[in-house]
């Protein structure tokens, strides 16, 4: 999800098993698309153990041999959504931790491949949660951090439907005094589906933002959307159940 939930808002060893595989071997290929296919699931439906699962076997991929910077991103996504698990569990602080691990691991991969779009939007997710989590200072400095890193993920990919979606929560998160506008959110969301119609999370955000300006109906609308596109999102299960409760 790129999910960087604002509004609502371990790792085990590797051990032996890993000692006994060469890196370029088939077992651990296997193994990593075993990480790859967890973290898929885990992200989307924020399960923990899937998660975890993940982030282990990442873990062991994240070293030197990482040229392209590829494990330490979805090491780092990982990370993320472990963050988001405790997010929603009113768990701040090991959300926060997991957020400034994700952190780093993201921008070892930024540098290891500073022209891949996806790096630069995953940096920007990270800060914009630790945004989330952090007091006026801190916000602010996040934000501003979250903002630069979609701007240059647009820089270098202009159809990253969720470099658009980080953008349109900086804008929604952002006060109007300060250059945030509910408008301006609803057209990156907008623009992001039009590149992917599969992007559930710019339906969910585009209904976080016309729940914020009262068009309760085409929130509903919204998040049910993003539940077709995606029945696994757990973001937009709980937008939509909360919407509900509250109407």
């Amino acid at each position: 999800m790129t999910a960087m939930i604002r509004d609502g808002a371990a790792l085990l060893s590797i051990g032996a098993v890993v000692a006994t595989m060469c890196v370029g071997s088939t077992g651990f290929g296997e193994m990593l698309d075993d990480a790859l296919a967890a973290l898929r699931t885990g992200y989307e439906t924020l399960a923990v153990g899937p998660l975890q699962d993940a982030a282990r076997v990442l873990r062991a991929r994240a070293d030197a041999s990482d040229a392209d910077g590829s494990a330490h991103y979805h090491l780092a996504r990982a990370l993320e959504g472990l963050g988001l698990y405790h997010l929603t569990r009113g768990e701040q602080e090991d959300a926060r931790r997991y957020f400034e691990e994700g952190l780093q691991e993201v921008k070892i991969a930024v540098e290891r491949r500073p022209t891949a779009a996806d790096y630069h939007t995953e940096l920007g997710n990270l800060y914009g949660n630790l945004a989330g989590q952090s007091g006026v200072v801190g916000k602010m400095r996040n934000g501003r951090l979250s903002t630069a890193a979609f701007t240059r993920a647009l820089e270098l990919d202009p159809r990253n439907a969720l470099a658009h979606v980080g953008m349109g929560i900086a804008k929604l998160e952002t006060p109007a005094a300060f250059g945030g506008s509910i408008v301006d959110a609803l057209a990156e969301f907008r623009t992001a589906r039009a590149l992917d119609p599969t992007c559930d999370e710019a339906w969910t955000w585009e209904g976080i933002a016309l729940r914020r300006q009262g068009a309760v109906a085409d929130a509903r609308r919204a998040f049910t959307k993003a539940l077709d596109v995606n029945a696994r999102s757990n973001h937009a299960q709980r937008e939509l159940a909360a919407l509900d409760e509250d109407f």
